[in-house]
């Protein structure tokens, strides 16, 4: 069977940025879940970049530090809180990491 690019969202990060953060993660990993492996790195960021805003309705290069996604508002202060912070300098360098070993067979 195909390898597909949801296996480099399968371990979750030990920590988020915002209480929206895993909710957004799960519904990344579903789509990349049609996308097959191996994948260029500037495919993969074309692919995040149009998944996150059709996902949150916000392109990934939104100013701020975060964005609110009603859809995953479910209870708590940051409820439905997305961290762009988290995403730009933790979830994408990580999510790339495990792509280029994903391309290398490891």
């Amino acid at each position: 069977m195909e390898k597909s690019l949801s296996i480099i969202f399968k371990s979750k990060p030990e920590s988020w940025g915002l209480r929206g953060d895993p909710y957004l993660w799960c519904e990344l990993e579903k789509v990349f879940a049609d996308i097959p492996a191996p994948c260029s790195k500037a495919c993969f960021i074309d692919y995040f970049e149009k998944y996150f805003e059709k996902l949150t309705n916000y392109p990934f290069n939104t100013e701020g530090e975060s964005i609110f996604v009603e859809k995953y508002a479910r209870g708590g202060m940051s409820s439905g809180q997305v961290s762009m912070e988290f995403w730009r300098k933790k979830a994408l360098l990580l999510l790339l990491n495990r792509l280029e070993k994903l391309n290398l067979g490891e």
